[in-house]
């Protein structure tokens, strides 16, 4: 089988995918997934010492003798 025999039902089947995709990311089931995700980088971390240097090592990352 070659391109020609497929060839002309390519795009056809990136339309149904395509129109698959839409459908799925707008099933209202979704919604809540979503939105969390879209929230996600407004969330601050819950603890703020993992921000803080550790004082025990340099600052290029070494460990002082």
């Amino acid at each position: 089988m070659s391109y020609e025999v497929y060839g002309p039902y390519i795009p056809v089947i990136m339309l149904i995918t395509f129109l698959a995709l839409f459908v799925w990311v707008l099933n209202p089931k979704n919604k809540d997934k979503y939105d969390d995700a879209a929230n996600m980088p407004l969330n601050e971390p819950d603890e703020t010492d993992e921000m803080k240097p550790d004082d025990t090592e340099a600052s290029d990352g070494r460990i002082e003798k």
